[in-house]
């Protein structure tokens, strides 16, 4: 193995994997830096997953911005969070960026069964993505139990034929190690931000 991997701030390969410009902060001012953290929870956390749904971004058929979507599922669940409609759960659970992290990776596992199963194009992004939105908004908590019974069945037969049986991790895998109070506190000076 060589040392650690460096990548220019500037470049066209920021297009190859779904900015709009060279520059990717041009494109993460909408979701600020929690949407690059999200982007590169979901690849370090679930990497089958995420290059799955890279692949299908690719494709010439299905393909679509795969960073850019990202945003906005990052500034939909910014939005939840805002609203406080999950405040009860945010209580019990102690731990906000990791709902918050889980809730992004389990909206990109509805959105590649969505992609996947219903064969849309580019054409078709926007309503996919505004569908997935106001999924995000009222039924936050349904799309967290779809995620969890789909990596369960996943973990538990794999390659038995659903349309994702891409994962070899475990849900509850951890790379992150925040205290709770922390990350509490960074990520609400992150949610107040307009």
């Amino acid at each position: 193995m060589g040392g650690p991997l460096t990548c220019p701030a500037m470049g066209a390969h920021w297009m190859d994997v779904g900015f709009n410009h060279p520059d990717p902060s041009i494109d993460l001012t909408s979701a600020k830096m929690l949407g690059a953290v999200s982007l590169l929870f979901f690849i370090t956390q679930y990497p089958s997953l995420a290059e799955d749904v890279f692949q299908l971004s690719t494709s010439v058929y299905q393909g679509f911005p795969f960073a850019l979507v990202g945003l906005n599922f990052t500034r939909s669940i910014v939005r939840l969070v805002r609203k406080e409609i999950l405040n009860r759960h945010f209580i019990r659970q102690k731990q906000l960026i990791y709902i918050v992290m889980d809730l992004y990776c389990a909206v990109w596992y509805k959105f590649y069964v969505t992609w996947k199963i219903n064969d849309p194009n580019v054409r078709d992004l926007n309503s996919v993505t505004t569908s997935m939105e106001h999924d995000i908004i009222v039924k936050p908590l349904s799309i967290l139990a779809q995620f969890q019974k789909g990596i369960k069945r996943c973990n538990s037969n794999p390659g038995s034929g659903n349309p994702v049986g891409f994962l070899k991790t475990s849900f509850i895998k951890r790379g992150l190690k925040f205290s709770s109070s922390s990350s509490n506190i960074n990520l609400r000076s992150v949610f107040s931000q307009s």
